[in-house]
């Protein structure tokens, strides 16, 4: 490789360096922002559950929004992003989904895709899935957004067309470590009671609050998933990116170490031409 070559090699390295600097940065800029939502989305969701909890226990109706059944039919919910450079990201989620399913029929479950990437691996596994277009997951995640598909998820499973509606997810653990978590959100698990006995007035019948708060419950239940996996790309993304920036400016060192090996190879053959020419 001559000394051009290296040096084009050397620009075009240290240009690729930048760029992921600069992801490195933004993913950085975002875990403190998406920590803080994911903490505000959990204390949302754990107050909605004990509202549940409590309107289940003072109705004498029996709801299939909170009765254990047999889950012959289940609909997962596969949280997954619209970008890539994020590492093992979706290699994981996908795996652990695949694994998951593997020993079931395609008739015995349904695939609801948020995400881009999600989106084409569920397309070219062939799975059967709920939603024909992509439904984006970007960063400025809202929960107006999600509101129509918490209805309709809520519409199929009271119909009976799906027994249980699980999450799929990546879950935050710390800034190097994401987990892959599975969780049940329908029917709603009453079992957990709340540390603190907290008694509510109705201005309606327990029931109608339970049916009205399953809607709330959902559609943040889904919400908090989706920013727990947000949370888990942008850290994901990060240590990434920094062992791309890490790599780049190793080979850009050791093409450092070619370029003066080549550059004093080759003044040392002009200097042996000049010795021979001037002997003759």
């Amino acid at each position: 490789m001559g000394l051009k070559d290296i040096k084009l090699r050397m620009t075009a390295i240290n240009k690729t360096a930048a760029i992921t600097q600069a992801m490195h940065n933004i993913a950085l800029s975002k875990i403190k922002k998406s920590s803080t939502l994911l903490e505000h989305t959990k204390a949302f969701v754990s107050k909605v559950h004990s509202i549940l909890v409590y309107a289940t226990e003072n109705t004498t109706e029996i709801s299939r929004i909170t009765t254990m059944n047999d889950a012959r039919t289940k609909l997962y919910v596969l949280v997954t992003s619209d970008r890539g450079l994020a590492g093992s990201y979706h290699n994981q989620l996908f795996k652990a989904f695949l694994e998951e399913t593997k020993d079931m029929s395609k008739s015995d479950y349904k695939v609801f895709v948020l995400g881009k990437k999600g989106f084409y691996f569920a397309k070219k596994k062939n799975l059967p899935m709920v939603n024909e277009e992509i439904v984006y997951n970007r960063d400025d995640i809202s929960t107006m957004f999600y509101r129509p598909y918490a209805s309709l998820i809520k519409d199929v499973f009271m119909s009976g067309h799906i027994d249980e509606v699980i999450i799929c997810h990546n879950h935050y653990l710390n800034t190097a470590t994401q987990v892959v978590r599975k969780q049940t959100i329908l029917p709603v698990s009453i079992e957990k009671k709340a540390v603190y006995k907290e008694e509510y007035i109705y201005d309606v019948d327990p029931e109608i609050v339970l049916d009205q708060a399953v809607d709330i419950y959902i559609e943040s239940s889904i919400f908090s998933a989706v920013a727990d996996a947000k949370l888990s790309e942008h850290a994901a993304r990060m240590v990434a990116m920094k062992n791309a920036t890490d790599n780049a400016n190793e080979i850009v060192e050791r093409l450092h170490t070619m370029y003066h090996r080549a550059r004093q190879q080759e003044i040392t053959n002009e200097l042996i031409d000049v010795v021979n020419g001037s002997s003759v």
